[in-house]
């Protein structure tokens, strides 16, 4: 496997991983989404409680693997002495912490997710400046820009 191949797939699986984690953690730890005693009566599940922020889940976990495609992709470039991917990697680097916070938010239900989106988008919105230069030249970086410009449209209609 070719290694253009493989770092989407394992950002992808990173992304994936956290979210899985955060919605775990969350059925774990939330007692009130269902009734013990019914379903011990009925013998059967109760219906899981409606999650609030799942349309942001998808577009920021894929905004989040793009965005660890681009940053190791500008290291690689940065470490053949060329310096024009030093912004891009920054704000790349900003945008996988913040988006990551973000995402395990909404995987948890939380009552953060509408600051945490917001501060989000705007480190999206910086991304997305500093890869448009880039576009023509990198796919990664293209791809980092048009994930990120959907995540940022799936938090503007959430609000």
């Amino acid at each position: 496997m070719q290694r253009r191949h493989f770092l989407p797939a394992a950002a992808a699986a990173v992304a994936a991983n956290a979210l899985l984690s955060g919605r775990a953690a969350a059925q774990a730890h939330d007692h009130s989404a269902h009734d013990h005693a019914a379903m011990m009566a009925e013998g059967k599940a109760a219906p899981a409680k409606a999650r609030k922020y799942d349309s942001l889940v998808k577009p920021l976990a894929s905004c989040m693997a793009a965005v660890q495609v681009c940053t190791a992709h500008c290291q690689v470039v940065l470490a053949t002495g060329d310096k024009s991917m030093g912004d891009c990697l920054r704000t790349a680097l900003d945008c996988d912490v913040i988006c990551g916070a973000a995402l395990k938010a909404a995987g948890l239900n939380s009552t953060f997710t509408p600051a945490l989106a917001k501060t989000a988008m705007a480190a999206m919105e910086a991304c997305v400046k500093t890869c448009k230069p880039h576009v023509e030249h990198h796919v990664e970086c293209k791809n980092c820009h048009d994930a990120c410009l959907v995540a940022i449209d799936a938090i503007r209609k959430m609000a």
